[in-house]
């Protein structure tokens, strides 16, 4: 079986795009009237292309007869993925980093929950399956890279090992589990840990 191009694809044409948003998220924002509404429609496209993203039948199929693999169901199933995400990202916190509250906290959850489950629509449903029939270790390499880099347009370059090691626990949650809804769970914790 032969496939196309990853660079002539429609999935990639799709990433390409998806990145270049998050990426180009300061210069879009920088002197706007409403710049919370422009960010929220960038999360919600992400998101979208991310849940919308029709996938292959024969790879769900496929990843279904591999997950159904007794052992690792009991061993490790959908909570033990959970627990080791979220307890990379409280040691994060206790160690350091984070913001103190502030008066606008309920908007600022809700804003990092919509980013948390838009970006792992993104990255590890849509993203992580396009690059998945290249290969496990490509789906959570390229997922990850791509996560890593574009936060660094909005937090500075110093975030790269932060991202790169966030990105790997959410990518490793998304293989070990077969589902994205683990490591937005986990995103979705981890944002609020950092808000503490």
């Amino acid at each position: 079986m032969t496939t196309a191009a990853p660079a002539r694809t429609p999935a990639a044409v799709a990433a390409f795009g998806g990145c270049a948003a998050l990426l180009l998220r300061p210069v879009l924002l920088d002197n706007l009237t409403h710049p919370a509404l422009v960010l929220a429609i960038i999360f919600v496209a992400i998101g979208t292309l991310g849940v919308a993203w029709p996938t292959d039948p024969r790879r769900l199929l496929a990843r279904q007869v591999r997950y159904s693999d007794v052992t690792r169901q009991k061993s490790w199933g959908l909570v033990g993925p959970l627990l080791v995400g979220v307890g990379a990202f409280a040691v994060g916190r206790v160690i350091g980093g984070g913001h103190p509250p502030t008066h606008a906290i309920g908007v600022a959850l809700l804003g990092n929950t919509l980013a948390a489950v838009a970006e792992e629509a993104f990255f590890r449903r849509f993203l992580y399956g396009v690059l998945e029939p290249y290969g496990a270790g490509v789906a959570i390499a390229g997922s990850t890279v791509a996560f890593a880099v574009v936060h660094v347009t909005v937090y500075g370059a110093w975030v790269l090992p932060i991202d790169l090691a966030a990105g790997a626990i959410l990518s490793w949650q998304r293989w070990a589990t077969g589902s994205w809804a683990v490591p937005a769970l986990t995103h979705v914790i981890a944002n609020v840990l950092v808000m503490m």
